[in-house]
């Protein structure tokens, strides 16, 4: 090759290897251009749902906790307290008349269908002689009697020798003695210490829960 041409050869292979090391630069920068370029679009017509979640809605505020109430459709009974049931007592007696003596300081209710009337006894030790009767029954008839007299407590005891039980009558000690009367009829004597002198209250049996009622209403007024 002539030297001539031998530099021409180098001459044109020096600038195509400089043009083609610009061309690479160039499609490099091209390229990136266009992809930033892309890419910043992107963004801007599409914001990031956090960056709108800042900018566009209000922040929720965190709830304060509190007790949670569970409503079921009835209560289980197991948890339930019953209310108590408050039962008013009554008194049977309440509506009853009253005998009151007033000369020996004593008084007892009887029902409002029954009388009570006062009969003399010729025993001198009996100061007072009541009997309770229903209403309309026959002249005689002693159905719940009661007796004040000057027998001591002791000498009313020994009037029936027999034992008695201890009871509580017009909030002393007395009493209770099971007897018969001379017709053999079954009853109950209480014999009531009052001071010196006593009470005797006698009922016979077919009386006796209605005579312990009685009992329960009988007042020492000295």
């Amino acid at each position: 090759m002539e030297p001539a041409q031998k530099n021409t050869f180098s001459k044109l292979k020096l600038f195509l290897s400089i043009n083609k090391f610009w061309a690479i630069l160039f499609a490099f920068f091209f390229t990136s251009s266009v992809g930033m370029t892309t890419y910043l679009l992107a963004v801007d017509s599409h914001p990031p749902s956090s960056k709108l979640a800042s900018e566009n809605i209000p922040p929720i505020p965190t709830p304060i906790s509190s007790p949670q109430t569970v409503i079921t459709d009835a209560p289980s009974t197991s948890t339930l307290t019953p209310t108590p049931t408050i039962i008013i007592p009554v008194n049977p007696t309440a509506t009853w008349s009253a005998f009151t003596s007033s000369k020996y300081s004593y008084s007892v209710k009887y029902p409002t269908n029954w009388t009570a009337k006062t009969i003399t006894q010729t025993d001198p030790k009996i100061l007072e002689y009541i009997v309770f009767n229903p209403t309309a029954t026959k002249a005689g008839t002693l159905s719940i009697t009661l007796s004040y007299g000057t027998r001591t407590y002791l000498e009313a005891l020994a009037l029936d020798p027999q034992a008695g039980t201890v009871i509580t009558a017009a909030s002393v000690s007395a009493t209770k003695k099971d007897s018969k009367d001379s017709n053999g009829y079954k009853a109950t004597n209480v014999i009531v210490p009052f001071g010196s002198n006593t009470l005797i209250f006698n009922a016979k049996d077919a009386y006796l829960n209605l005579f312990n009622q009685m009992l329960t209403t009988l007042k020492l007024t000295k």
